[in-house]
């Protein structure tokens, strides 16, 4: 049999090549012919699929091995290029289960040489796929591509006491809450137990600088992830191109949002978190779309990590800043580096999943519940502080719209925050207020009825039908009684307001 490919079809043509390469790949060793008659299983085409609906094979088997080349690295035989590169339909790219990556055409021609890529391209039995995809719940059809070969991380039979220190650790990062620590828990571990599910939940941690957020997430679950983890910062967020989201269950976010900047990746967050696809974007490839299976955790040291909207169900908030002393590290570590994680991995995987789903929103908290008061808009913020009596202003059941808004710019004087035209302040009040417009007697008893447009609270509003007529007199006072307070120069007539 000859050896070098390049001298044999030098001599006697692709034909004899093709042969002499399909002989190699029988079963076992022997030269002798197939026999027509055999059974299908044996035939050359279940070697040589040319559809992708066998799996590549994994890290460490036979598609990570390399022909050594003459001048050191490595080259690409024949055989590799058959079972190796699948096209993918309609687009001038492969994909490498060697190297679990996408390579474009043209580069496979600059690898392999322009003989060799001619041999390959023109050859039965190269494979093809119809689309590429990434589907860890394993549903797609045998025409396609799916670039998920389940998880390498290997449990520990120990569970439990295996990973004492880094169950105590999980619990001390939730201020050793049980309902924040039972949650964290379940949706580390539904992810886990079920690939390729998209929780619609993601956790914001933030605190302190030392108190062991980035080891939990990094050193433990980024190793039980493997390669469907990874972790990101600013530059991943902001760049256009987004290949880093391809074939990934797992995003750790470390400051990835300023506070500058924070209301202008709101929306984009969103998308990553609850988003059912993700538009790839690799430099020098074509755009292509995969089913978002990501789930985020976000660290930061900030005081504001996230802008969360009023009534968030996104995110699982928890504050940390118990700092533990160099021993508790010392011990953590160790407990990680023999054999904690895959204990971890262990106890995760058989964690009493009942009553929890993707759609379980996590506990509200002090701490979530003050991201959402720093991230809500000037004059929301004023008119919950004014409901709540934190104001210099009188909690009344209805207010004309331009009392109020006077109000907010007085308010906005003395607390710094920035003023906004009446009309920008009423599509934000009317968020916690009801808008009506009785005909009433103001500012003062003695002066005309008059259609007025005020605010109303949401309580008052309810008795309308209840006071009936009366229901218009009684917002006509809560509207005097504020501007008499408000602006002493509006000063009642003797008697009631």
């Amino acid at each position: 049999m000859a050896i070098d490919w390049n001298d044999l079809h030098c001599k006697s043509g692709l034909d004899a090549v093709r042969d002499q390469l399909l002989e190699s790949l029988k079963p076992g060793v022997t030269a002798q012919p197939l026999d027509d008659s055999s059974d299908a299983s044996g035939s050359l085409d279940d070697f040589l699929p040319r559809a992708p609906s066998f799996e590549c094979e994994g890290p460490g088997e036979q598609a990570l091995t390399h022909t050594p080349g003459d001048g050191g690295g490595f080259r690409i035989s024949e055989q590799e290029l058959l079972r190796d590169f699948v096209v993918i339909y309609g687009m001038d790219v492969a994909w490498d289960c060697a190297r679990s990556r996408m390579i474009k055409l043209s580069a496979i021609r600059e690898a392999v040489g322009r003989t060799r890529y001619k041999w390959w391209q023109e050859s039965d039995h190269r494979r093809m796929a119809q689309d590429v995809v990434f589907d860890p719940t394993e549903q797609c059809g045998p025409l396609m591509l799916n670039l998920y070969d389940g998880f390498h991380a290997k449990p520990d039979p120990r569970g439990a006491d295996g990973c004492l220190l880094i169950r105590k650790h999980l619990g001390l990062l939730c201020n050793n809450r049980a309902d924040e620590y039972l949650f964290l828990l379940k949706w580390i571990a539904y992810p886990l137990q079920h690939p390729g599910t998209k929780m619609a939940t993601a956790v914001v941690m933030f605190g302190a600088e030392g108190p062991g957020k980035s080891l939990l997430w990094e050193k433990v679950l980024r190793r039980i992830y493997g390669d469907y983890g990874t972790t990101i910062g600013q530059a991943q967020l902001e760049s256009q191109f987004t290949g880093w989201q391809s074939r990934k269950l797992f995003a750790l976010a470390e400051e990835v949002v300023s506070r500058e900047e924070m209301r202008h990746y709101k929306g984009v967050l969103k998308h990553l978190v609850t988003g059912e696809t993700l538009q790839i974007n690799e430099k020098n490839m074509p755009v292509r779309e995969e089913r978002n299976h990501l789930n985020f955790v976000f660290l930061s040291n900030s005081t504001v990590p996230l802008a969360l909207d009023d009534g968030d169900r996104r995110y699982l908030v928890l504050y940390v800043d118990r700092v533990p002393p160099p021993d508790y590290f010392v011990a953590l570590v160790n407990e990680i580096d023999n054999g904690g994680i895959e204990a971890f991995y262990h106890y995760l995987m058989n964690l009493d999943l009942s009553g929890f789903g993707p759609h379980s929103k996590p506990p509200l908290n002090e701490e979530k519940q003050g991201l959402i008061d720093g991230s809500l808009p000037a004059p929301r913020y004023f008119v919950r502080r004014w409901l709540a009596g934190e104001t210099e202003f009188p909690v009344t059941a209805a207010v004309t719209q331009d009392d109020l808004w006077r109000a907010f710019c007085r308010w906005c004087d003395g607390a710094n925050e920035f003023k906004r035209r009446q009309r920008d302040f009423t599509q934000e009040a009317v968020r916690d207020l009801k808008q009506a417009r009785p005909d009433i007697r103001y500012p003062t008893k003695s002066d005309d009825f008059k259609t007025t447009r005020i605010y109303v609270t949401p309580a008052f509003l309810a008795e309308k039908q209840t006071l009936g007529r009366d229901w218009a007199s009684k917002a006509g006072l809560e509207c005097r009684k504020f501007a008499t307070a408000f602006d002493r120069r509006s000063l009642p007539m003797p008697g009631d307001f």
